[in-house]
């Protein structure tokens, strides 16, 4: 019994040994206390533009280029971390929000060997649209309609788009709108939010299902109507009112007619008005000086009935260079929905100035295209210029990318134009 117990006893001691030996060599593997590392990470403002009042909300990301393992942290107000690392090598990335503008700051892979301080400039950052309707474009803003038997012609107003890409593009919830602030006059509660934002309060939506092929287009007219039916030409007339008939989508919206006297075309889809709250004046759609410019933007995902009350904006501005500084109200749509804009403009008006400062961030339009050539209503047509295989020149500076022609012999978009 004695015996068996002593082998017993002996066994259990082998196992133990033989336990612990293996935890002994095992524990090699382990990081040493003298591998670890701190690194300080401060967040920089390189400009004004850049500055942030409180970091407590950005993170921190440190990636290791050996493991690809990621540790994150969240900066303090002052814009610190204290983040342990292994030595190694590591890439640091910095990113935030602050009243919806967004901050980025990164410095690439580097050996870290020791604890120190690591300074990284967070910049103010602007992202481009890079959604689904990427690639949709102004083909044509025909602003500058002609007078006809004496009268203005704002009613035969329109636009036209076209698929830029090489792959088809439903444009449903694409949105057209016009911009609230006019280029030619100051408004600096509306140049404040730029150029994260712009505000609109002229919108209207695609409400339906409509697939654009690569190069195709789409007409959205105020009115699809034949603008020249039941208008005798005169002498003194300056242009020819255009054939709307044959759009894909209208408006017919008397709020967006500087007539106020817009018929519906039964046979053409209406867009959906979501908001136009400056009616008549330099303010009703798509004015010939084209001192509001116009921008489309993805509202594929926008619950109005709340991103209106959370986005509302109320500024002050006045309608024109003698007119009493007054409260207007629009929305806020933030640059990274904006698929495209035209920063048009002129560079002397009768009553609202000559072009002073941008309504459109740089990364819509970093440039501007003049609207007008001495006076409005001298039929001028504003077009996209043409590139190779079908497409339209795209640099997103419009100084280079629009043209603008006097044309007498514009027919417009008549009932049937797609087959003729």
């Amino acid at each position: 019994m004695t015996k068996n117990i002593f082998k017993g006893t002996m066994s259990l001691f082998l196992l133990l040994g033989t336990v612990l030996g293996f935890t002994a060599c095992s524990s090699g593997n382990d990081v040493k206390q003298e591998d670890r590392i701190g690194l300080n990470i401060q967040a920089t403002a390189p400009t004004d533009e850049d500055k942030v009042p409180d970091y407590s909300s950005f993170e921190v990301k440190i990636k290791s280029e050996r493991t690809g393992a990621t540790t994150t942290a969240k900066l303090n107000k002052a814009g610190t971390a204290v983040v342990t690392v292994d030595k190694g090598s590591y890439s640091i990335e910095i990113t935030g929000t602050v009243n919806g503008k967004e901050y980025f700051g990164t410095i690439g892979t580097a050996q870290y060997a020791a604890s120190k301080v690591v300074t990284v400039a967070v910049k103010h950052v602007v992202p481009e649209y890079a959604g689904a309707m990427k690639g949709i474009v102004f083909k044509e803003l025909f602003y500058n309609g002609g007078t006809y038997t004496g009268r203005m012609q704002h009613p035969d107003q329109y636009v036209v788009l076209q698929n830029n890409s090489d792959h088809d593009i439903n444009i449903k919830g694409l949105v057209v709108a016009q911009v609230s602030r006019m280029n030619t006059l100051p408004s600096a509660d509306l140049t404040a939010l730029l150029p994260d934002f712009v505000v609109t309060a002229n919108m209207y939506q695609v409400p339906t299902d409509y697939v654009m092929k690569p190069s195709g287009i789409c007409v959205i007219a105020s009115s699809a109507l034949n603008h020249k039916e039941g208008r005798a030409h005169q002498p003194d007339d300056t242009g020819v009112p255009a054939d709307l008939s044959g759009a894909d989508f209208e408006l017919a919206d008397a709020d967006a007619s500087m007539s106020g006297a817009v018929t519906d075309n039964n046979e053409v889809p209406n867009l959906t008005k979501i908001s136009n709250s400056l009616p008549n004046g330099v303010t009703g759609w798509m004015h010939p000086y084209g001192i509001r410019p116009m921008i489309i933007f993805d509202g594929s995902q926008i619950d109005w009935n709340t991103y209106k009350p959370a986005n509302a904006v109320t500024y002050k501005d006045k309608i024109n260079t003698k007119a009493e500084v007054k409260e207007y109200q629009g929305y806020k749509i933030a640059t990274k929905l904006i698929v495209d804009g035209v920063e048009t403009t002129s560079t002397t008006t009768p009553y609202w100035g000559g072009f002073q400062s941008k309504s459109l961030p740089a990364t819509v339009d970093k440039g501007k295209a003049e609207a007008t050539e001495g006076s409005c209503h001298q039929n001028r047509y504003m077009y996209r210029v043409a590139a190779a295989n079908g497409k339209l020149q795209d640099t997103n500076d419009s100084s280079v990318d629009m043209k603008l022609v006097h044309r007498t012999d514009f027919v417009g978009y008549p009932k049937g134009w797609r087959n003729k």
